[in-house]
C-alpha cells in the first residue's frame, strides 16, 4: 500500500474500509468519527489507562502516548481502532512536537476534542532540607514543564489554529487535590502539581478568546502504581539528617493509611468524569474527585492554616518541638 493510501485509511467510513479487511483491524486506527479524536499522555497505566479505555467504550479515538512499544501494541490490541499509539517520552521536546505533526496530519484539518495531560511521576517522600535538587527537578521537568511542552505542541490542533474546522477543544490537566495544600515531606510533588494549578490558570485566560476551556482535574487518592513509587523512590540519608526519624514516620504512615477500605478511589472513576467533561459546554474550572471528602480536601483548604497544621503536625508526629542536643524526643513518638 502507498504511503498516500496508509494515510486515506485514516478517515474512512465503516463500509469504505472493507478492502482493507485483510489487515489486521488493530493496526488501523481508523477515525470513525472525526469531532471526537483525544490527545491523551501516559495512557499504559492508572488514571491514563482508565481515560483511555473509558473514551474507547463512548467511540471517541485516541492518540495515548506511551514510552514503550511493548505498551503500544497492548493497547492496540485491546482497544483496536478507535487507538492510535503515540509513542514518546514527555520530557523529549523534539519527539512531542513530531508526535504532534503525526496526529495533525490525520485530522485532516480538523480540531481535536480535547487534550488530557495525565502522564507524571512521583518521586518519593523527602524532608525538604534533604531533598537531592535531582529528584526536584526530574519531579517538576516532568509533573510541569513536559505538561507545557505538550500543551504548546497541540494548542493549534486544539484551536489556535483559526484555519481549522471545528469546534475549539479542551484542555484537562490532571493535578491533584495536593496541589492545593502540601502534606510534609512531599514538597516536591505538591509544587509541581501547584505549578500546574498555575500554568492551568493562566493560560484559561489566555486561550479565553479562542473558545478553548481550560479543566483542573483533582484527584486525591486514587488506586494506581504512583503510591508505590512514593515508598519505592525513598533514600534513606542513613541517619545523617534530624528528619530521618520523622520521614520514616511519613512511610510507615502511608503504607498504613492506604490499607484502610475506602481509601482509594478506582482510575475508573476518573475515567468517567474525563469524558463527562469533554462534553460539556461550560465546564468548572476544576474537579475534586476524592474519597473521604472532609479529610481529603474540605478541612486542608477551607479551615484555618493554623488549625490544619495542628492536625497535620500531629499525624506526623511533628507537633513536639524537639530538645537541643538531641533527637532522641522524636524517636519516642
Amino acid at each position: 500500500m502507498s504511503q498516500a493510501q496508509e494515510q486515506e485509511k485514516w478517515l474512512l467510513s465503516g463500509w469504505e474500509r472493507s478492502q482493507y479487511d485483510d489487515e489486521p483491524r488493530e493496526s488501523l486506527g481508523i477515525i470513525i468519527n472525526i469531532d471526537r479524536v483525544v490527545v491523551v499522555t501516559g495512557v499504559s497505566s492508572g488514571i491514563g489507562y482508565a481515560v483511555a479505555k473509558a473514551l474507547v467504550a463512548h467511540q471517541c479515538h485516541v492518540f495515548g502516548s506511551v514510552r514503550k512499544e511493548a505498551d503500544a501494541k497492548r493497547l492496540q490490541g485491546e482497544f483496536g481502532d478507535f487507538y492510535t499509539p503515540l509513542i514518546f517520552d514527555v520530557t523529549d521536546e523534539a519527539a512531542v512536537h513530531k508526535a504532534a505533526a503525526e496526529v495533525r496530519s490525520r485530522m485532516k484539518g480538523h480540531t481535536l476534542l480535547g487534550l488530557v495531560n495525565n502522564a507524571g511521576i512521583h518521586v518519593g517522600l523527602d524532608a525538604t532540607a534533604d531533598l537531592p535538587l535531582a529528584k526536584l527537578k526530574k519531579q517538576l521537568d516532568v509533573n510541569l514543564v513536559a505538561q507545557v511542552s505538550v500543551t504548546q505542541a497541540f494548542l493549534p490542533l486544539l484551536g489556535t489554529d483559526l484555519t481549522l474546522s471545528g469546534n475549539p477543544g479542551k484542555i484537562l490537566n490532571m493535578s491533584s487535590i495536593y496541589g492545593s495544600y502540601t502534606l510534609p515531606f512531599s514538597t516536591a510533588y505538591s509544587a509541581s502539581k501547584a505549578g500546574l494549578n498555575a500554568v492551568s490558570e493562566g493560560l484559561r485566560r489566555e486561550l479565553k478568546p479562542f473558545g478553548i476551556d481550560v479543566v483542573i482535574i483533582a484527584p486525591g487518592p486514587i488506586d494506581t502504581e504512583i503510591w508505590e513509587d512514593v515508598v519505592e523512590n525513598a533514600e534513606s540519608t542513613k541517619g545523617k539528617s534530624p528528619f530521618d526519624t520523622f520521614v520514616q514516620k511519613a512511610h510507615a504512615l502511608a503504607q498504613t493509611e492506604t490499607k484502610k477500605p475506602g481509601w482509594f478511589l478506582s482510575p475508573e472513576t476518573i475515567g468517567e468524569k474525563v469524558w463527562k467533561v469533554l462534553n460539556t459546554s461550560s465546564p468548572a474550572v476544576q474537579y475534586v474527585i476524592t474519597p473521604n471528602w472532609w479529610l481529603n480536601w474540605f478541612g486542608p483548604t477551607f479551615f484555618p492554616r493554623h488549625l490544619v497544621d495542628k492536625e497535620v503536625t500531629r499525624r506526623f508526629g511533628l507537633h513536639r518541638p524537639l530538645k537541643r542536643g538531641s533527637i532522641s524526643s522524636a524517636k519516642e513518638e
